[in-house]
């Protein structure tokens, strides 16, 4: 098999081929065996990548790999480039010669280790989490409401360490959201993993710099591995603000 009319495109016009220097993260691949070498760079929004890019040094098939698999990152979540695999990337060329397959998996390592990298470093940013729970364990659930959970967890990410604060807001007859998100700045928190929160706890939170993330399953365990492994997205669900009605 020759190479499609795709992968000769990518070979003569690579797209994206540039150092990013304000990458949020970086990662690389090499194959000993043929001294090809690729450096791949993300920046991420929101857990989105917006730009992707890299350099490359290798033969043609490394070079339109490189670029495809680029193209194919640019726009998804992390999540979604995760699952981008080498045979995606063969597929969108319209396919390789056989002795070229290797190529495809250049790319998409380089990509796998920058996101793999971006996680680490935001997990170490992140190093306080606050999650509203419904008990003093850290083996029981997420609370469904934000601003009505008798309790909030505090894990710190570096030192696997989990404190317990106490709702004083919980039974508030107003402005519940208000006040637990000043209980979570108080805390110290970066990020809040959350199955929902209210606009005006919101606005608190999002006053502080602190981070809102959707939790994904009722354990409290699962929610924090889906953090760390950057699985969780952002909660942009916000409910309207209840003045005088409580808070979510």
């Amino acid at each position: 098999m020759e190479y499609s009319e795709k992968a000769i495109e990518h070979f003569m016009c690579p797209q994206n081929a540039y150092s990013m220097l304000d990458a949020d993260a970086e990662g690389s691949s090499g194959d000993p065996s043929c001294g090809d070498y690729l450096n791949f760079y993300i920046k991420v929004r929101d857990d989105r990548i917006v730009e992707a890019s890299y350099l490359v040094f290798g033969c043609c098939g490394s070079i339109a790999t490189s670029s495809m698999t680029s193209v194919l990152a640019k726009g998804k979540t992390l999540t979604e480039a995760l699952a981008i695999t080498e045979d995606d990337v063969i597929e969108a060329l319209d396919g390789l010669p056989e002795s070229k397959i290797h190529c495809s998996n250049l790319g998409v390592s380089a990509l796998h280790k920058a996101i793999n990298n971006f996680i680490s470093q935001r997990t170490e940013s992140f190093m306080k989490i606050a999650i509203p729970v419904d008990e003093q364990n850290i083996e029981s659930n997420v609370c469904a409401s934000f601003g009505r959970a008798p309790y909030y967890l505090i894990y710190d990410a570096d030192t696997k360490e989990a404190t317990f604060i106490e709702n004083s807001a919980a039974a508030s007859a107003g402005g519940a959201g208000i006040k637990a998100a000043q209980l979570i700045v108080d805390s110290k928190a970066s990020a809040v993993l959350t199955p929902r929160c209210g606009g005006n706890a919101a606005e608190v939170l999002e006053a502080a710099g602190i981070k809102m993330y959707k939790t994904v399953s009722a354990p409290i365990k699962e929610n924090i591995e889906a953090f760390a492994a950057g699985t969780l997205s952002l909660l942009d669900e916000i409910h309207p603000g209840l003045h005088r009605h409580g808070g979510n």
